[in-house]
């Protein structure tokens, strides 16, 4: 590694944060294993596929329609809070506010006057609009919390965000459960509606600790102050755009190759059981991760180091808890679900691949952001969306809830070869030979033990998971206490 790096990217002060965000979600992940586990009870299958398909929906009417907020003013607000110019601060935190309450309008505006042309794409017919006109808050609130958690991160108010999460989570389960109990599939929309607010709430809450809130939405030099913020921002809106009608993609995909509500609430709790609860692992990314790198692009030597000390962690880190996860899947399945869940245990395994491949791409993939390229993020996001809605619709039509896991493993490979690729050329990207060769053993570890969930003998089955999830996890240790 190189001798340039400064102490904030070694090893030590990476783990420090990944625990303190890990932790974090940590609890958060058993607010929300309590909150799945209760709606699989009331609402099956059937309501999670519908309830998915709502939040896809308005993801993609708040991807385009925020701006790019919660993205464009964190670096901002962390140069001028860094370099103590507190006033200044304060004040583009009102141009912040101000934007983004303007954004939330315009969101919740196109919900409602696309809701018959959203209803007709997701329904087959617009009878269904009411519905998605009632996701005009969610995509509101969502967004205000946007701009709320931008601020927390540009000021570094790290540990008061950290709280916020968990507060979030806590309202989204007080509010879904008794409503889910009570009304059902009717409780849905109100369940949605709820836990957006209770998230803004505890967003502004730990925001207006730091500065007050105080938009000023008809001043028209708070508006021109917030075009450079616009135009770093929009690329990333594209980014966002795209990635949510990937995901929305797949869905109407899975519909029309043949799959019916009930596949799509199993396809959300595979999606979930493979991706939101290794997210822990990468929490720590946006909020301390992305403004080191930033840091770091004015020297090569500096940046590689930043962006391979990153990546060792995080693959030294989800390896063990992809095997773990894999061993204990079954229980899972039953303990976060319901019987009628078992069937997504095939793509689950199928899809862990994708979170080692992400532990590998996601530090190199945020260069263009931290350099201000972010139209080369964007079409590098076009890319992978494509092949991603590509190779999971492929994958569901050739084999089902397993073939679609396979897809998005294959995504995530993909991914990683295009980013190393281009960023190699473009940034003069380097793995160092230490960490691929870390990367190299984890991999096999995991390819190994997930491979021998599917060998049919249980003494051969376990056998092989325990001793790949001991040796990955004692070469971690090992590592970890050295580094």
């Amino acid at each position: 590694m190189s001798s340039s790096a400064k102490p904030t990217d070694s090893y030590r002060h990476i783990l420090r944060y990944t625990g303190l965000f890990g932790s974090v979600q940590a609890l958060s992940v058993v607010l929300s294993v309590v909150r799945n586990k209760l709606t699989a009870l009331f609402i099956g299958t059937v309501g999670m596929g519908l309830a998915d398909l709502y939040m896809r929906t308005a993801d993609l009417v708040g991807q385009g329609t925020n701006f790019g907020i919660a993205f464009s003013a964190v670096r901002r607000l962390a140069a001028l809070a860094g370099t103590g110019h507190q006033r200044a601060a304060a004040l583009y935190a009102r141009v912040v506010r101000t934007w983004t309450l303007l954004a939330a309008a315009l969101g919740a505006a196109v919900c409602v006057a696309a809701s018959p042309l959203i209803s007709m794409t997701a329904m087959g017919s617009a009878s269904s609009w009411p519905a998605f006109a009632l996701l005009a808050p969610v995509v509101a609130f969502t967004t205000l919390s946007g701009g709320e958690m931008a601020i927390l991160k540009g000021l570094r108010r790290l540990r008061a965000l950290a709280t916020a999460s968990v507060v979030s989570a806590l309202l989204t389960l007080l509010f879904t459960a008794p409503l889910y109990a009570l009304w059902g599939l009717a409780g849905i929309l109100p369940a949605l509606n709820l836990s957006a607010l209770g998230a803004y709430v505890a967003m502004r809450y730990a925001a207006t600790r730091a500065l007050p809130w105080r938009p000023a939405p008809l001043s028209g030099g708070f508006l021109r102050a917030g075009r450079g913020m616009l135009g770093l921002g929009l690329a990333y809106v594209g980014a966002g755009i795209m990635g949510a009608g990937a995901e929305l993609a797949v869905r109407l995909g899975l519909l029309h190759s043949g799959g019916t509500q009930g596949t799509l609430g199993l396809y959300a709790a595979g999606f979930t059981l493979t991706v939101s609860y290794a997210r822990l692992v990468f929490t720590a990314m946006d909020a301390d991760y992305f403004a080191r790198l930033s840091a770091a692009m004015s020297q090569r030597g500096t940046m590689n180091t930043t962006v391979n000390r990153q990546t060792d962690v995080l693959v030294l880190l989800i390896v063990p808890f992809l095997l773990a996860f894999a061993l204990a899947l079954p229980l899972l399945v039953r303990l976060l679900y319901t019987a009628q869940f078992a069937d997504v245990i095939p793509m689950v395994i199928c899809a862990s691949g994708y979170m080692y491949f992400k532990a590998l791409f996601s530090p190199s993939a945020y260069l263009p952001l931290a350099a201000g390229h972010s139209w080369t993020y964007m079409w590098m996001e076009l890319t992978y969306d494509l092949f991603f809605a590509t190779a999971v619709i492929a994958g569901y039509a050739l084999g089902g809830l397993a073939g679609a896991g396979l897809g998005l493993t294959l995504g995530g490979a993909f991914n990683y070869l295009l980013v190393r690729l281009v960023y190699r050329r473009r940034y003069g990207l380097r793995t160092s030979r230490a960490v691929a060769g870390r990367a190299l053993w984890m991999g096999l570890l995991l390819a190994a033990g997930l491979a021998s969930a599917f060998v049919p003998w249980p003494a051969l089955r376990w056998s092989v998971g325990v001793a790949t999830l001991l040796t990955s996890s004692l070469l971690a240790l090992v590592f970890f206490r050295k580094a």
